[in-house]
């Protein structure tokens, strides 16, 4: 082999390595959410805003993820094609509405001087039809303008399922709470911000029960689930008066 042979060889050879390797550094990742996380510490670890998390995984409270839940972390090209085909429909949008309001200037001037044509001329029903029509013609073109940028715009919209009934705070539900140990500061704190006391909420994002957690206690009964909570709050926060505050800084637990 000659040695000009073998420097092309050599040379195909790193190419290929370097396009692997950036194949490989411009892939998409996966995050197994820890306890404890949030989506601001997740932005900063990887070099992203929490709206680029949240556009990403579809979030629909940024305040709100949790333990095992998959978070996809986009990669810079992927940030980079979201954001133009942003700009692209926003340009569509726009000259859809920029062609909508020529046509309509268009046909009103035409009508104004059919108008002024047949006042001062014995050819006022010519202009008269040729007014109708230049009014036709611009209205077909707004329309499908118009059509074309609701296709543009078109998004689909997420349905929220009504919150279920709440009981009242001094009902069976409570007292059920309380002689299985649960506390008021937890009752009033997190159970009734969380689900309004109503032991059957699920929420649109399927978290349930009492304490809105997507822990399997979370679909039992009344003792189940204070048994369940008064745990939850033990184990991750260290007591219940540490879930209580921690609920009361954040908004969510």
């Amino acid at each position: 082999m000659s040695k000009m042979k073998e420097t092309a060889l050599t040379i195909a050879g790193l190419a290929s390595v370097l396009v692997a390797g950036q194949t490989v550094a411009n892939a998409a990742s996966t995050y197994t959410v820890q306890k404890g996380d949030t989506l601001s510490e997740l932005a900063d670890q990887f070099n992203l805003t929490v709206e680029d998390l949240v556009k990403t995984n579809k979030i629909t409270d940024a305040n709100m993820i949790f333990a095992d839940q998959q978070i996809e972390v986009p990669t810079q090209e992927e940030l980079n094609e979201n954001a133009l085909n942003t700009t692209a429909a926003s340009s569509a949008n726009s000259a859809a509405s920029d062609a909508a309001s020529s046509a309509m200037s268009e046909a009103v001037a035409s009508m104004t001087a059919a108008s002024e044509a047949a006042a001062s001329s014995a050819a006022a029903s010519e202009a008269v039809a040729s007014s109708v029509a230049a009014s036709e013609a611009a209205a077909s073109k707004a329309a499908e303008s118009e059509a074309a940028a609701a296709s543009v715009q078109a998004q689909p919209v997420a349905q929220q399922a009504a919150p279920a009934a709440a009981p009242a705070a001094g009902g069976s539900v409570y007292d059920q709470f309380i002689a299985n140990g649960g506390t008021d500061a937890l009752w009033q704190n997190i159970v009734m911000p969380e689900s309004g006391g109503n032991p059957n909420a699920v929420s649109p994002n399927g978290y349930m029960g009492l304490g809105q957690t997507k822990e399997g206690w979370g679909t039992g009964d009344v003792a189940t689930q204070t048994n369940g909570l008064v745990n939850y709050a033990v184990s991750r926060y260290g007591s219940v008066d540490g879930a209580v505050q921690f609920r009361a800084a954040n908004g969510w637990w």
